[in-house]
């Protein structure tokens, strides 16, 4: 059942959104030397990728089972995921 509150927290959520996704003021003027950092960053990220050797390959090995004192069987857990 919708009732009086329901209908006015809606009507308030989209006018505060709608409020909030106005310009505040006239568009910022253009910044050089702050386009020229963010490019360099990108730039320099980017290279930090392909700079970094890749992580040394893990051979495929199946986990070993022993069996335990108990008689059940005990995992490797060492080896992680």
């Amino acid at each position: 059942m919708i009732d009086r509150r329901i209908v006015f927290a809606l009507v308030a959520g989209g006018l505060i959104g709608w409020y909030m996704t106005q310009p505040a003021g006239p568009p910022a003027p253009d910044r050089p030397v702050i386009k020229w950092l963010a490019k360099a960053a990108k730039n320099l990220l980017w290279i930090a990728v392909f700079i970094e050797p890749p992580p040394p390959e893990v051979p495929d090995e199946l986990p070993r089972a022993r069996v335990g004192a108990d008689g059940f069987k005990m995992v490797e857990h060492k080896r992680g995921w």
